[in-house]
């Protein structure tokens, strides 16, 4: 895996142009946030995007990542409103 600044994930418009492009090309990284001290991922696939609560939920599967940030979310999270709240992203399995 290439090298991230993961600062850069705080940025929501950065990070929506992120998944969109591993959907494009059929990356499918593990995206992980914490947010009001929950563990959340989100993994883009070439033909949707899913979202689930860490050990807690199943994933939820969306169309585009506009529908996911758009959509009220396990724990009454919107993505889109919540963005600047997150305490903490990193990639699954790495550690940064």
């Amino acid at each position: 895996m290439d090298y991230f600044d993961m600062n850069s994930f705080f940025d929501i418009n950065y990070t929506k142009k992120y998944l969109k492009e591993c959907m494009n090309s059929g990356n499918e990284p593990e995206l992980c946030i914490r947010l009001n001290s929950n563990d959340y991922m989100i993994i883009p696939f070439k033909n949707s995007i899913s979202f689930q609560w860490i050990g807690k939920t199943n994933e939820t599967f969306y169309n585009s990542v506009e529908e996911l940030f758009n959509s009220n979310l396990i724990n009454q999270i919107n993505l889109n409103t919540d963005w600047t709240k997150i305490e903490k992203i990193w990639f699954f399995g790495f550690d940064y």
